[in-house]
């Protein structure tokens, strides 16, 4: 992000920077969802009639039409506006669509992707270490869903696929954190990925171990009693034995290291 003239950020709130300079002047209509399709998918050519579907899903196409044209022209006028003397990002016109031409960007997605392509190959190769530093710095990018604030099917399609890399990469993290008895680590991974999904019952197993290891048996049962009722309510399904088994054993006092006392 050093030496980039263009920052933009696409988890939780959507927030673009040139040179600096905060773009919020996106007015009411499609503008802002425009440039973001074209920002997502820059690079490539991207015909009208694809940008009229996927702004407008709900009425027919029309070469004639004007709305597509208007969006676009508030976009170009936005941009030469943040860009004052020079133009590090720029829409041209070519081949019947738009292309989107952005010179020293920054874009979280983009860190994210590399990030999670590192840490798969590493984990593949078994260098553990290399891994975790890369699933760290998905996860520290990952500040929210895709988009989170905005409505429309490319960005649901979008948002599914990122947390659920997100989740993996936080998925490994906990089981490493688990590995080690780093309690601090495996409680706050933990969260991060309930708030993601709140129905994975391996990440309330993993909360119970910790606990049940610290002899913290009110938090053992609170986060057993959760995990049982967003099952049963929601999904109309029970807790696996794997569940009921720690369960069963951090309430016994089974889990907690002989001679060992945390602080309650």
């Amino acid at each position: 992000m050093r030496n980039a003239t263009v920052v933009a950020r696409c988890f939780g709130d959507f927030s673009l920077h040139v040179d600096g300079y905060l773009v919020n002047s996106w007015h009411a209509g499609k503008a802002r969802n425009l440039f973001q399709y074209l920002l997502v998918n820059r690079g490539r050519v991207i015909r009208r009639e694809k940008l009229f579907e996927i702004l407008w899903p709900e009425s027919e196409w029309s070469p004639t039409a004007s709305s597509l044209k208007v969006a676009m022209h508030s976009v170009r006028r936005i941009l030469r506006q943040a860009a004052r003397a020079r133009v590090p990002i720029d829409i041209v016109s070519r081949d019947h669509g738009y292309l989107l031409l952005a010179n020293e960007l920054w874009l979280d997605i983009d860190e994210f992707d590399l990030a999670m392509s590192a840490g798969q190959t590493a984990e593949a190769q078994g260098r553990t270490a290399a891994a975790l530093a890369a699933y760290r710095q998905a996860v520290e990018l990952y500040v929210g869903d895709f988009l989170g604030t905005e409505r429309a099917d490319w960005i649901s399609d979008q948002r599914q696929c990122h947390r659920a890399l997100a989740l993996y990469a936080l998925t490994y993290l906990r089981a490493e954190a688990l590995r080690a008895d780093d309690h601090p680590a495996t409680i706050q991974l933990c969260r991060r990925i309930l708030a993601i999904d709140p129905y994975h019952e391996e990440t309330y197993q993993s909360l119970m171990l910790t606990h049940g290891r610290r002899g913290e048996l009110a938090q053992v049962r609170n986060w057993h009693q959760l995990c049982v009722q967003r099952l049963r309510n929601d999904l109309d399904v029970s807790t696996t034995n794997t569940t009921r088994q720690i369960f069963t054993r951090a309430v016994r006092g089974e889990l907690r290291p002989a001679g060992l006392v945390f602080a309650s």
